[in-house]
């Protein structure tokens, strides 16, 4: 009783926030549903191989309000931000036990997802001007098999990906309308983000380098330059407390210091780290069904984990995704990427010349940010941890939205590319649900 209590207050609550922000709700409540059909059969540790750890985190601070000794979790060292948060929906929202504490947990993560779908409508909306193309951009988000899996994971990433989707946006809207709002508000959120998790320097970075580089075509005013020193001060003041709020379990070089216990990596896990695996791409590795991963990878390609991960994570998706149908579906959804990655390539390729980059230099500074610091962070610390899609979890917007752009610009050269176009990411988005959708 206390599980569909929660799934209408959820559903509720969604309706009423779309309506006012005027969106259409249909795709997005029916992936909540879908969102908690998966709920349903999975568990805190499934396909969330750390998950105990932040629930240990989090249990530690709802009832000694402190952070938890190095030796109780391998998530003690993250900021707290997250787990204060998800202590507090325990204390106050989870008090009486009429929903599970591990279930209520998974809701709370929902309601962050939900969150970072809303950011990404207004993304679209911003960049979109046909209705049928924000349509097809919104349903690949929200069907997309990563966005299934993460909406219901106990862990910083749910807070992280929302805080970092935010920020994308008012970095954006900032950059395009030069409004003095957007950008406290991205300043706002990237802190923020750097209280969640490291990978919060992505949104961080690419917020100093837009205000570095409107010095320049402002031909420095002095509002730029304020700006830019605000930015500074305020993020490096995050940083600094997100360092100091580690608390006793974070490691005490500056690579923990600064990225906790990801520097702690057992050798057995580390990978070749030669040009090759940055350079190649191993397309019948990809076009592999999940069942075929080993972990560690005899060889490991970045570009291969970073489209797998995007899809199935880094794991092993367990039991109930084995037999053949699951399998079939699985090369299908890494088949449809790869046609769907093909396509944007081509498609910006041919219309870099029309496209104004203007418009879009936000969202390519964000992206680029996060895909820079993710390379970064694999050649770092070789492992196939360390190049999963869920630390840039908010570039699956962008690049859906470049699909659903290239999609409509295809349309004005044939009728018959855009049908296949449209065909294709619908055949993504069922494919996915029939991936995780179970009927008992």
């Amino acid at each position: 009783m206390g599980s569909w209590i929660a799934v209408t207050c959820t559903l509720s609550i969604e309706l009423y926030v779309l309506r006012r922000l005027r969106f259409d709700w249909l795709i997005v409540l029916t992936s909540t549903l879908v969102d908690v059909n998966y709920l349903g059969y999975t568990q805190v540790y499934e396909r969330n191989y750390d998950g105990p750890s932040h629930l240990l985190y989090i249990d530690a601070l709802a009832q000694h309000l402190r952070p938890p000794t190095e030796t109780l979790c391998t998530a003690c060292g993250h900021p707290p931000l997250y787990y204060a948060l998800a202590a507090l929906w325990t204390r106050v929202v989870l008090v009486g036990g009429a929903v599970p504490h591990e279930v209520g947990l998974q809701w709370f993560s929902l309601l962050l997802f939900f969150g970072f779908m809303v950011f990404a409508l207004l993304i679209l909306r911003d960049t979109v001007e046909r209705r049928a193309t924000l349509w097809l951009a919104a349903a690949l988000i929200a069907f997309w098999p990563s966005s299934i899996i993460n909406s219901v994971r106990v862990h910083n990433d749910a807070l992280a990906s929302l805080l970092m989707v935010a920020a994308m946006y008012f970095i954006e809207r900032w950059d395009r309308e030069e409004r003095r709002r957007d950008f406290y508000a991205a300043l706002a959120a990237s802190g923020l983000a750097l209280l969640t998790k490291s990978t919060g320097y992505t949104v961080a970075l690419a917020l100093l380098a837009l205000a570095a580089w409107r010095l320049r075509s402002t031909r420095f005013a002095r509002a730029s330059i304020q700006r830019l020193v605000v930015a500074t001060v305020a993020l490096l003041g995050a940083a600094l407390l997100a360092v100091a709020l580690r608390g006793p379990a974070a490691p005490s070089a500056l690579c923990g210091k600064l990225l906790g216990h990801a520097c702690n990596v057992p050798p057995f896990f580390f990978v070749d780290n030669q040009p090759s695996s940055y350079l190649y791409f191993d397309l019948p590795a990809f076009l592999a069904d999940t069942s075929s991963l080993v972990y560690p990878p005899k060889h490991d390609y970045f570009w291969n984990g970073l489209a797998k991960s995007s899809l199935f994570g880094v794991m092993r998706l367990g039991k109930a995704f084995e037999g053949q149908p699951y399998r079939g579906l699985a090369v299908l959804l890494s088949s449809l990427l790869l046609v769907m990655a093909v396509a944007c390539a081509v498609g910006l390729l041919l219309l870099r010349r029309s496209i104004d980059w203007r418009k879009y230099r936000g969202l390519i500074a964000v992206t680029a940010s996060m895909l820079s610091l993710l390379l970064a962070f694999r050649i770092l610390i070789p492992t196939p941890f360390h190049e999963d899609f869920r630390h840039i979890f908010p570039a699956l917007v962008p690049f859906c939205l470049v699909y659903a752009k290239v999609v409509e610009r295809a349309g004005g050269w044939s009728k018959a590319l855009y049908r296949l176009g449209v065909a294709v990411g619908l055949l993504l988005v069922a494919a996915s649900v029939a991936f995780f959708v179970r009927v008992r």
